[in-house]
């Protein structure tokens, strides 16, 4: 994935109607992601993912090898 962050906002523009079930929300994340990046996620210990913000998260550390930036789960509220 060449833009995490472009990938992050697409995936909360598209379930921005389910925004205050937040466990729904992190159960949906797999969902947007493919190859790589699932075969990480599904290799995550099972019941890790607590919040919704859990798996984006650890999905922008784990694949953001050229972002210099720290990333805050607030931030990407601000991606534009």
């Amino acid at each position: 994935m060449k833009d995490l962050k472009m990938h992050v906002r697409k995936f909360q523009e598209e379930v921005i109607e389910y925004k205050h079930n937040r466990d729904l929300l992190a159960k949906l994340f797999f969902h947007s992601i493919k190859n790589e990046a699932l075969k990480w996620y599904f290799q995550l210990i099972e019941n890790s993912i607590d919040r919704y913000e859990d798996p984006i998260l650890l999905f922008l550390h784990n694949f953001s090898y050229n972002i210099v930036e720290k990333v805050y789960f607030k931030d990407l509220y601000k991606i534009k």
